[in-house]
């Protein structure tokens, strides 16, 4: 969606209204490396994440909920401890994750 959003409004309304939680979108690769280079920094703080989309508000509590939960595990807990590469959300390609 990013990629199709042509004017600099588009891409501030995009901003802030769709987006969505950590590892279910198409910077989840980018994402993924950041995360296992602050990892092997040594980096052991917290991770905050605001996620601003109009659909959550018509989608239950429990739905959104349990979406935050399995992106805060991934980004906290599974993600920099994998040694093998992560299948990408939808199957599609693998991030290469090689952490020590």
């Amino acid at each position: 969606m990013w990629q199709e959003t042509p004017t600099f409004e588009e891409r501030i309304n995009t901003a802030r209204t769709f987006r969505i939680f950590p590892g279910e979108g198409v910077h989840s690769e980018e994402l993924a490396r950041l995360v296992v280079a602050l990892d092997r920094l040594g980096y052991r703080g917290d991770y905050s994440f605001e996620v601003f989309n109009d659909d959550h508000q018509q989608l239950p509590l429990p739905v959104v909920a349990e979406r935050a939960r399995r992106a805060a595990v991934w980004l906290a807990e599974d993600l920099p401890r994998r040694s093998v590469p992560l299948p990408l959300p939808g199957g599609v390609g693998r991030v290469p994750c090689y952490c020590a």
